[in-house]
């Protein structure tokens, strides 16, 4: 027998033995969140439903939240699977389609332990009970992942209700302080497009969150659709012109929202401009002349030099231990080690030493029109310094390498191991890139990352050994 032949037993062999270890070694959270994110969610519940069997309590919250999370990814497969179904008994209310179809989810739930129902009043759709939620807020009470789930939840409410206001007001009320706060606005503008929506009774919290909005996002396109009214006892009229009937009237001061612009500007007296077909908070419709409105002037806290209103400014100030600032959780489980601090003078420094692997992860709402500072430098390696990642799976992403910047796959050649600031802005899907406050790119498209596939802010992320360091990151 030669060598060659028995050397290639041996290989063979070898690697017949390193694939029934790993079909036989025990899943991870993170083959899980993988599932997840290939959409493989009956996987992923099957996963995490052993591991919570015998996980700690730190390791129990991220199991129930991507539990919930893997759950309505369920759920929103089996609404696209039995789509006809529930149209059907939601046109026609046979009662012999809504009893199959409940048929078929009994059986999903005894063979997977899940608390599927079908829900049919204003519409027909599946749902869950909410028994997994009920476990998760009572074992975590005040879970930084309770909000991302309740987000998801309207997400969903929103998709198969879509004249529902409700939702998206309750939801403020439990999170006025929201990073989900652009996302919210959104929501709220395309449900008002229904002339059914009913606002009476949400004249004040709907007040307040349009303000809030307006101070944090007044280069958004929503916010020029946003208005107070400027004159005293304003006309609301059932169509644009002083010849419409009068359905209402304006306060001074009331917030109203646009719904439509009139096609052409018009003269009235020495005043020339468009009519708006508005709705106001305390819920009266009708067009008024623009002459008696002003868009929301922003009002912000006392700033230092005029620095922007950000979303998130993150310096670091708070860490839960010497690797994990407050907020914040790492990409890779068994990593946390390439992560610390030092204090030089009042700053807070974040440190990447990773041989292999490392870097931190913020779970946030969606940006538009988005602005991400962050400042840093490269020591060695290559790592991404910051990156921002929406819902729709487009990333942007600064990477700091030898001699150079890449920005989506756009790289600009640059002395990265000096501290400096770089800028993201977006323009539409596309970004301008500045250093130092000096523009030197623009319209880089953004891209899907492999690393950066849930939505977020990531920093300091490597997977192939690096050393960095940031001072912060601040985002809109």
């Amino acid at each position: 027998m030669s060598k060659k032949f028995i050397a290639g037993i041996i290989v063979i062999v070898a690697i017949a033995g390193v694939m029934v270890y790993r079909s036989m070694a025990p899943a991870t959270i993170e083959d899980a969140v993988a599932y997840i994110d290939n959409g493989n969610y009956a996987k992923a519940l099957k996963v995490l439903d052993t591991l919570a069997k015998t996980s700690s309590y730190e390791d129990g919250e991220r199991i129930y939240y991507y539990r919930i999370k893997a759950l309505l990814g369920l759920i929103n497969q089996l609404n696209e699977e039995y789509a006809d179904e529930c149209g059907e008994i939601q046109k026609t209310k046979n009662k012999k389609i809504e009893s199959r179809l409940n048929n078929k989810l009994e059986a999903i739930n005894k063979k997977s332990g899940l608390d599927l129902i079908l829900v049919n009043d204003t519409g027909c759709y599946i749902f869950t009970s909410g028994k997994l939620y009920d476990e998760f807020v009572s074992l975590y009470p005040g879970s930084r992942f309770i909000e991302a789930i309740d987000f998801e939840i309207l997400q969903f409410t929103i998709q198969k209700s879509p004249g529902r206001i409700n939702p998206i007001m309750e939801f403020y009320k439990r999170y006025p302080e929201t990073t989900y706060l652009s996302s919210l606005v959104h929501m709220l503008l395309n449900a008002l497009a229904n002339p059914k929506i009913e606002l009476k009774g949400h004249a004040d919290k709907l007040s307040e969150m349009l303000q809030n909005f307006c101070n944090k996002y007044n280069a958004s396109a929503e916010y020029y659709r946003l208005f107070r009214c400027k004159g005293e006892n304003v006309n609301l009229r059932d169509s644009a012109g002083t010849h419409g009937q009068i359905t209402g009237k304006l306060n001074k001061g009331e917030f109203v929202i646009q719904l439509e612009r009139s096609m052409d500007s018009v003269q009235i007296g020495d005043v020339r401009d468009y009519w708006y077909r508005v709705v106001s908070v305390s819920g009266s419709r009708g067009w008024v002349f623009g002459k008696f409105l002003e868009h929301i002037e922003p009002l912000s806290v006392t700033i230092a030099q005029n620095e922007e209103n950000f979303t998130i400014d993150e310096h670091f100030n708070e860490w839960i231990d010497s690797h994990t600032p407050k907020g914040w959780q790492h990409v890779f489980s068994g990593y946390e080690s390439a992560i610390s601090f030092t204090k030089q003078k009042d700053t807070n420094i974040v440190k990447l030493d990773a041989n292999e692997k490392g870097g931190l992860y913020k779970k946030t709402g969606s940006f538009q029109n988005m602005v991400c500072k962050v400042k840093g430098r490269l020591h060695k390696g290559s790592v991404i310094l910051a990156g921002v990642a929406g819902y729709g799976g487009l990333a942007a992403v600064i990477t700091l390498l030898p001699e150079e910047v890449d920005v989506c796959g756009y790289k600009i050649p640059y002395t990265t191991t000096g501290w400096h600031e770089y800028e993201l802005r977006s323009e539409g899907k596309t970004l301008s890139l500045y250093i130092d406050g000096e523009l030197v790119a623009r319209k880089i498209t953004t891209k899907k990352h492999e690393i950066l596939k849930s939505s977020g802010i990531y920093i300091l992320v490597c997977s192939n050994g690096a050393q960095a360091e940031l001072e912060y990151v601040k985002v809109k």
